[in-house]
């Protein structure tokens, strides 16, 4: 069976768009891929399209469905990145309105804004502490635990959209040597109150650039809307006050292929 895909990204973060309707119209025999191998397959950095993940996009009635799978071939809950290249997709095929782009995955819903024809907006949520409690009272003019690291910089653990990252705020470029990475963490460049530059990890872009604003704010480091730059594009975060933080970003399409893959014993009709 031959899948045709694209690829797009936001930032510097690419996942793999299949269309499920297309397969069935294209008049493939009926049978559902196994899309954990074809995640795995399709996602490989040396033998496939090298991506963060797949997102199966789907209808049921009116309603987009987007299922996802990791690189790993492991199924997740959509990723910020994973909607806002979806949601350009959608945009582009006529399957979103004027304004915003509606999206849910059986458990649970979200709308992307639209801002305009290649620029979409999501809203990442409310800032938190390690066990759950807000920024309230650092919003308030109280105090928050900050930890230096030789000097170099001072890390601030935010929990936002049910992930914990530890943010490294730097106010001059890091030094390197000698210095252990935080496999959550994310390392922020406090260029100016209204810049932030940030190397991600392996996290999630718009994660990444939603928890630096949130960081820097705190540290009194950043206003409430920064231009965030990731993987040397710009995300304009902002952090309404008591609200949640909101990212826009700009996806792009990278390429389109196809993908050979054995048949599974699923029907297409029951997608």
């Amino acid at each position: 069976m031959n899948l045709t895909f694209l690829k797009l990204r936001v930032a510097d973060c690419a996942w793999i768009l299949f269309d499920s309707q297309a397969l069935a119209d294209r008049g493939n025999t009926g049978r559902e891929p196994d899309w954990s191998g074809v995640a795995a397959g399709v996602c490989d950095r040396a033998r496939g399209a090298a991506a963060s993940g797949i997102v199966v996009m789907s209808r049921a009635g009116a309603v987009n469905v987007a299922r996802t799978w990791d690189d790993q071939g492991r199924e997740t809950a959509p990723s910020p990145a994973a909607l806002l290249c979806a949601s350009r997709w959608l945009f582009d095929a006529g399957r979103a309105g004027a304004d915003s782009v509606l999206i849910e995955n059986g458990r649970d819903a979200w709308e992307v804004l639209v801002i305009d024809s290649r620029t979409f907006g999501l809203a990442i949520g409310a800032p938190a502490h390690e066990d759950g409690a807000l920024f309230g009272a650092a919003l308030d003019g109280g105090r928050i635990d900050v930890v230096a690291t030789g000097g170099a910089g001072i890390v601030i653990p935010v929990m936002i959209g049910a992930e914990t990252l530890a943010v490294t705020l730097f106010d001059q470029p890091p030094r390197r040597s000698g210095r252990k990475t935080d496999q959550r963490g994310i390392d922020a460049l406090v260029v100016s109150r209204q810049e932030i530059r940030v190397r991600r990890a392996h996290r999630d872009p718009i994660l990444a650039a939603a928890a630096s604003i949130a960081a820097a704010f705190i540290a009194d480091y950043a206003d409430r809307e920064a231009s965030v730059f990731v993987g040397g594009e710009r995300l304009v975060v902002q952090w309404p006050e008591r609200g949640q933080v909101f990212v826009a970003a700009v996806p792009s399409y990278c390429l389109s292929g196809e993908f050979w893959t054995e048949e599974a014993a699923r029907p297409l009709s029951e997608i």
